[in-house]
């Protein structure tokens, strides 16, 4: 009868410990079930009593009822307890594992993205130098260009002056003489002078300009009484209305002073201009 007590017992544990494993792993157990788990669990339970079975066996002081049962109540509710412990610990793990390997993928995802910015950044950094090199390039060939455009302007401005000043010198020298003739014959030919002072009339150009200039302009500093006329597809400007070129080579060298360097003596008939050589010789 002692032998059959721990046989008994040993099933009776047994049977207990599959029956609320398998109760606890699929009413409480939260996570997805996997049969490989309970095949495992169950061959488990199974060989930790055969090992129970062969100690009491070769143990004679094990195979009374009382030590027998305290050993097998110990063992069954071991199983209770350690059981769900190592699934939530495997879980743990399992759940510790994936997370690792998550935050090693976001990392090197994250790593990838970084070092994909910083190329995409290097590339627009060069296109940006490339882009300011060229625009450098372009503002000096720009420069280039206006620095020619404006030697022509002035080349072109400083020949047609050069040339009238040139030609102004020349006659101011003759009309000094040309004057005094005229004083000497002027009680003869008073009246054809008269007439002829009234076609003919000496300004002094101060401006002269490739766009046409509005009255206000800051180059003429504040004159009034401008006159405009256009010659050669360029604006001129002038000032006075003499009759005679030394006032207006007086009137010359007084615009001179006042800034317009450039100035100089232009004859005109009947509104029109014509060179400073024909006026003096019509006048005299």
């Amino acid at each position: 009868m002692k032998s059959k007590t721990p046989l008994f017992l040993l099933l009776a544990g047994y049977i207990s410990s599959l029956v609320v494993y398998q109760i606890w792993y699929y009413t409480i157990w939260p996570y997805s079930h996997n049969e490989k788990n309970i095949v495992v669990v169950v061959v488990g339970i199974t060989a930790l009593y055969l090992f129970l079975y062969f100690l009491i066996l070769s143990n004679r002081s094990l195979q009374t009822p009382r030590k027998s049962f305290f050993l097998i109540s110990i063992v069954t509710l071991l199983t209770f307890f350690l059981i769900p412990s190592v699934y939530y610990a495997g879980n743990q793990f399992r759940r510790g594992r994936e997370k690792i390997y998550t935050e090693k993928k976001r990392m090197k995802e994250i790593e990838a993205k970084l070092n994909n910015a910083i190329e995409i950044n290097d590339d627009a950094n060069k296109s940006i130098s490339e882009l300011i090199a060229k625009l450098e390039y372009e503002r000096k060939e720009n420069d280039k260009l206006r620095e020619q455009l404006n030697e022509i302007i002035k080349k072109t401005e400083s020949k047609e002056e050069g040339h009238n000043t040139k030609g102004d010198i020349i006659i101011q020298t003759k009309s000094n003489e040309d004057f005094s003739k005229r004083k000497i014959n002027s009680e003869t030919d008073n009246t054809d002078l008269d007439k002829k002072n009234q076609e003919i009339i000496f300004k002094v150009q101060i401006i002269s300009s490739n766009t046409r200039l509005a009255t206000n302009s800051p180059r003429f500093k504040g004159l009034k009484n401008v006159w405009e006329y256009k010659d050669s597809d360029l604006y001129k400007y002038t000032v006075g209305n003499q009759i005679d070129l030394k006032s207006a080579s007086a009137l010359q060298s007084e615009f001179r002073r006042k800034g317009f360097s450039g100035a100089f003596v232009v004859a005109f008939k009947n509104g029109k201009r014509i060179p400073v050589r024909e006026a003096l010789r019509l006048l005299n």
